[in-house]
């Protein structure tokens, strides 16, 4: 019994240091841009609160392991893409996409270095510097479409609609919705 905890605990110790360092490896790949992945409580708010259509074509920009485009494509929508720029989090999409039998596309790609005109709707939630680097690009490229930033605001621009989702609180989860 004693062999057992033993190695029941080696293991332990060894799974999670695996873990530290992809978190480590994906931390400074991504040029410190966090993982920060959205709970239950928000991904229930955007479900409530966020509506699109079958025909939306999507982007959610540093999509981590998938779960917004994947809470979308249960409620229909069809044309869904994630990029994410940190390696480890990426094959974590691949996989849970795999476990859910999903269809949604996630590439390992750096975001600012695609093309975002083919899509209509951009969800994204990125810490406000990183939402200010990228509002030339959506104003050049998303001419048109909606842009939907999640507990952030994008600095200069005037949101059309913005959602208080926590009662309590108006400036915890916020969605902030932005006719491009």
């Amino acid at each position: 019994m004693v062999i057992f905890l033993l190695i029941l605990l080696l293991l332990i110790v060894f799974i999670s240091s695996v873990a530290a360092v992809l978190f480590l490896i994906g931390l400074i790949q991504s040029r410190g841009v966090p993982y920060v992945p959205l709970n239950k409580k928000q991904l229930n708010s955007i479900k409530k609160y966020v509506n699109l259509s079958q025909d939306d074509k999507l982007v959610d920009l540093g999509c981590g392991d998938g779960r917004v485009l994947r809470l979308f494509e249960k409620q229909g929508v069809k044309d869904l893409v994630g990029y994410e720029i940190n390696f480890p989090v990426c094959c974590l999409a691949w996989f849970k996409n795999l476990v859910f039998r999903s269809k949604v596309k996630v590439y390992y790609k750096n975001f600012n270095k695609v093309d975002l005109s083919v899509y209509n709707k951009a969800f994204c939630y990125l810490l406000p510097k990183y939402l200010e680097r990228m509002k030339d690009k959506l104003d050049k490229e998303m001419q048109g479409s909606t842009v939907i930033s999640y507990g952030f605001k994008i600095k200069g621009w005037q949101p059309d609609d913005i959602i208080h989702t926590d009662k309590d609180n108006k400036q915890l989860g916020r969605i902030f919705i932005y006719k491009n």
